[in-house]
């Protein structure tokens, strides 16, 4: 009894499990009906957008087609419109090769019939001439069908012989002659030359001579002005001589008031070298020698100077007169008058 039990009990659990399933999968069966009828009008929507993206994507795909045959036509053309300019070039350079050809060509006929004119002037001139010859010939056969004997021939050689000879010697004559021609012109184109030489020369000699005329007439006319500069040099040595005196006087004087006696001769030495005539300057250095630097022959001497230099009316002449007195008297000199 109890194995029965068992099995029983699980055939009623396994029927009560598989009804809670069937009711769970039916609860959810439902709630994917309801959700599948909420999308079914969004996935029909989006089927037809895709549809439509397809039937687009197949136009534009056919359109792309098309464009790209039209664009192998349009390549093609142009390479065979290429092609076309390349010939078209080339047939232009060949016709320019062509006209330049038939310009040379052209030129070239010109040319062959100026020298086949020339020719013919030529065969002219030719036919001429052996007409001339043919006369000729007729005339001496018919002299010599006149001579009818032997020595009028040999007469007639000989002749002929004299006159080959006198025809040589003409030809020698000229050709001499024609020598002499050659070193006559020779020696003129030698004289030409040198008549050219001399015309140049002649010509820088006339063109030295003008410049130096041109150069003796600026001469003269600044020897004109040379006194009047040299009057104006003098004036300005005179007055260099004067200021160059006065300033090395103006030395010795500032000199002697500072008591630099040497110093002070020094200058007035300077202004007895410069302008020897200049009194006071022989007075100052006579007065320094005989007050301060005790040398009496230099005082005399310069102090003698002073004397014939001086003017009648200087105030100074007295007192070195009086001085060179007293010591010509110290010395038992005979007193100055």
């Amino acid at each position: 009894m109890n194995k029965f039990k068992i099995p029983i009990i699980l055939i009623g659990v396994l029927i009560f499990a598989e009804s809670a399933g069937l009711i769970y999968f039916t609860g959810k069966s439902k709630d994917l009906s309801r959700k599948l009828e909420a999308i079914t009008p969004g996935y029909q929507k989006l089927s037809q957008e895709d549809l439509d993206l397809k039937n687009k994507f197949a136009a534009i795909t056919k359109e792309n087609e098309g464009l790209k045959v039209d664009r192998d036509n349009v390549l093609a053309q142009t390479k065979s419109l290429m092609g076309e300019r390349t010939r078209a070039n080339e047939l232009t350079a060949s016709l320019e090769k062509a006209n330049q050809e038939m310009g040379r060509f052209q030129k070239n006929n010109e040319e062959t019939k100026n020298y086949i004119l020339s020719l013919k002037d030529e065969i002219r001139k030719l036919q001429e001439e052996q007409g001339s010859l043919i006369q000729e010939k007729n005339y001496i056969k018919a002299a010599l069908d006149k001579v009818n004997n032997e020595a009028t021939v040999k007469e007639l050689r000989k002749k002929v012989a004299d006159l080959d000879k006198a025809k040589n010697s003409l030809e020698g004559r000229l050709k001499n002659k024609n020598k002499e021609v050659e070193q006559l012109k020779s020696q003129k184109a030698k004289l030409e030359e040198i008549k050219e030489q001399l015309s140049a020369q002649i010509k820088d000699k006339k063109n030295i001579i003008v410049e130096a005329v041109n150069k003796n007439k600026r001469l003269e006319e600044e020897n004109k002005n040379i006194p009047r500069k040299f009057t104006e040099m003098a004036r300005q040595n005179t007055k260099l001589i004067k200021d160059t005196s006065e300033m090395h006087y103006n030395l010795g004087v500032f000199y002697t008031k500072n008591k630099e006696y040497a110093r002070a001769v020094a200058e007035f030495e300077k202004v007895v070298e410069i302008a020897p005539d200049d009194s006071y300057a022989h007075f100052n250095l006579g007065y320094i020698y005989a007050e301060y630097l005790v040398n009496r022959a230099k005082a005399i001497e310069h102090f003698r100077r002073f004397l014939i230099l001086a003017k009648g009316g200087d105030k100074d002449i007295e007192w070195v007169k009086k001085y060179l007195l007293t010591w010509e008297t110290y010395e038992g000199k005979i007193p100055m008058q």
